[in-house]
This record gives C-alpha cells, sequence and structure tokens, in this order.
C-alpha cells in the first residue's frame, strides 16, 4: 500500500548564474509506504503529515512558505534538486516510511521538477519489481 499527500508553498529563490531572484507555486508530494496499520489500513496517518506539513510551511517567512529559499542555509543553492533533498530530510525524520518527495513548479502542461528516493535510491537500489 502506497498513500500520497500534496501540497503548495509560495516562495522566491534564485540558482546564481543562471537566475535572479523570482518566486514560484511549488507543488510538493509525499509517497510513504511499509506496514500498514491492521485497522485503517494505512502506512501513515495522514492528519500527523499534514499537521507536520503546518510546521514546515510555516507562518508567511517562517518556513518554506512566503520565503526566501536562498536565505536557508540547510538547502544550499536553492535549486528544484537541493530543496527536494531538504523536503525530504525534513519529512524522514519524522515519518521514516516516507518513499519518495516530487517537487514540481509551473502550470498543468508546462511543469518541471525532480523526483527524489533517498540516497539508497540514487545508489543504485532498483525500485522495480
Amino acid at each position: 500500500m502506497k498513500t500520497y499527500c500534496e501540497f503548495t508553498f509560495d516562495a522566491a529563490h534564485s540558482v546564481a548564474p543562471y537566475s535572479g531572484l523570482h518566486g514560484h507555486t511549488f507543488i510538493v508530494k509525499l509517497t510513504f509506504g511499509g506496514p500498514v496499520d491492521e485497522v485503517y489500513g494505512w502506512p501513515v496517518n495522514l492528519y500527523d503529515v499534514e499537521n507536520y506539513i503546518k510546521e514546515i510551511k510555516g507562518e508567511h517567512g517562517s518556513g518554506l512558505d512566503h520565503g526566501n529559499l536562498d536565505l536557508n542555509p540547510a538547502i544550499g543553492v536553492a535549486s528544484l534538486e537541493n530543496v527536494t533533498k531538504y523536503v525530504w530530510k525534513l519529512v524522514k525524520e519524522r515519518f521514516p516510511g516516507l518513499e519518495e518527495v516530487e517537487l514540481k513548479r509551473g502550470m498543468s502542461g508546462s511543469q518541471e521538477g525532480c523526483i527524489y528516493r533517498g540516497e539508497g535510491a540514487a545508489a543504485g537500489k532498483s525500485l522495480a519489481a
């Protein structure tokens, strides 16, 4: 069983020397797996996840939402890939069943983004059955 949730946040960033400071609405998809609860059948309680998402989004600049990602030293250069790994780290610490983070931006039909599955997947661990 896989369970997922999506959320958005608006933030500014730059990727020197390729772009100056500008903003996006980012869309994040978190996918969870692992052993399922015997009663509910879920691998993670999405009510708990949604509450944590509120924490990491913050209030207008205190977290991911409405802030400047360049000012967060834990992200480094605020590329899509580095922001995705940052979200992974935050969520994985709280919810070990996290299997994938997808981060995208842009309007439907012209989006760009990336998917991160942790360092194990990057080291060549096959996800195919």
